[in-house]
C-alpha cells in the first residue's frame, strides 16, 4: 500500500525532531521515521555539557526523553519502520519499508551516524559478549573487572573516565604516540590511578570462546605482539554516517557524508 505525504523525515534525533516540529508548525503533511529510539546517539551518551539552554551535565537519556515529550505535546507520531530502499523520482521520492511504501515530494535526511568498528577477527562474534560501543549502556556489567578502551579522542577518554568509576582497571589503547582529546580530558585521565594508557598499539584480534577473554595487540613501532587479558572491550574510534540508502542518487564525499549546498540541500 502506497501512502502520499509532503515530506518524509528519516531519523528522530535532534535534527529529525527539529525538522518535524517546524513541519508541524507549517501545517505540512509529513512522516517521521525512526526504526530505533527517539534521540539517536543521545541514548548512548552519559552526559552532555555543551547543548545551549539545557544546562551543564544533562544525561543523554534525559535529553532524549525531552525530545519524545516534545513530539507527544505536538501530537507528532513516529513511524517505527525501517526504510529499506529509496527510489528517486522526477518529483520526489518513494520510500520502501518492510510493510508499506511512502511517496514524498520532499525528503529530509537526519539519519545520523553509527559507531565505527575495528573490523578485526572476533569483534563481531563477541559483540555484546564483552565487546561494546557504549560505556554508559554496558559499563554496569563490568564492575571491578579489567576493561580496555580503544581510541584517543574525546569520546574514548570520556568512556575511560566513566568506566574508571566502575571497573577495577581501565586500559586505554591508542594507535598513535599522542592523544587527540581536549587537554582537560587528558589531565583527568592521567590523574586517574586505575587508568593506564598504551600508546602506539592496535588491536589485531578479539579472543574468547563465548565471552571476551583477551586481545591480541601489536606495537605499531616495533611490531611486537602481545596478549592482553580483559573481560571488556569498549570501541570508541568515531562514527560513520548512515548514508548507504542515499548513495545511488546523492553525492557523497570520501567519508560517506552527503554533499550539500549552503542551505543544506
Amino acid at each position: 500500500m502506497s501512502k502520499k505525504t509532503d515530506i518524509a523525515i528519516i531519523g528522530a534525533g535532534i535534527a529529525g525532531v527539529s525538522a518535524a516540529v517546524y513541519a508541524k508548525r507549517s501545517s505540512l503533511d509529513f512522516c517521521l521515521f525512526e526504526s530505533a529510539g527517539v534521540g539517536g546517539q543521545l541514548l548512548f551518551m552519559e552526559t552532555i555539557d555543551n547543548y545551549i539552554g539545557v544546562g551543564l551535565g544533562i544525561q543523554g537519556s534525559e535529553l532524549a526523553l525531552r525530545l519524545s515529550q516534545t513530539l507527544s505535546d505536538l501530537e507528532i507520531n513516529v513511524l517505527n519502520e525501517e526504510i529499506t530502499r529509496i527510489e528517486k523520482k522526477e518529483k520526489g521520492v518513494i520510500l520502501h519499508t518492510g510493510e508499506d511504501s511512502y511517496q514524498a515530494a520532499g525528503l529530509i535526511v537526519a539519519t545520523g551516524a553509527s559507531f565505527r568498528k575495528l573490523e578485526v577477527e572476533g569483534e563481531r562474534a563477541l559483540s555484546g559478549k564483552g565487546v561494546s560501543y557504549c560505556a554508559v549502556c554496558d559499563g554496569f556489567f563490568f564492575k571491578n573487572k579489567n576493561v580496555a578502551v580503544v581510541g584517543g579522542g574525546n569520546t574514548a577518554l570520556e568512556e575511560a573516565l566513566y568506566l574508571s568509576e566502575i571497573a577495577g582497571s581501565v586500559t586505554l589503547i591508542h594507535r598513535r604516540d599522542k592523544l587527540r582529546a581536549l587537554d582537560y580530558l587528558q589531565r583527568k585521565v592521567f590523574e586517574k590511578k586505575n587508568i593506564n594508557v598504551l600508546f602506539n598499539t592496535v588491536v589485531n584480534k578479539v579472543q574468547g570462546d563465548n565471552l571476551l577473554e583477551s586481545l591480541a595487540l601489536k606495537n605499531t613501532q616495533t611490531d611486537q605482539e602481545s596478549i592482553f587479558d580483559c573481560q571488556g572491550l569498549f570501541v570508541a574510534i568515531g562514527v560513520e554516517p548512515n548514508t548507504s540508502l542515499f548513495k545511488s542518487f546523492l553525492t557523497l564525499d570520501e567519508g560517506g557524508f552527503i554533499v550539500t549546498d549552503e542551505s543544506m540541500k
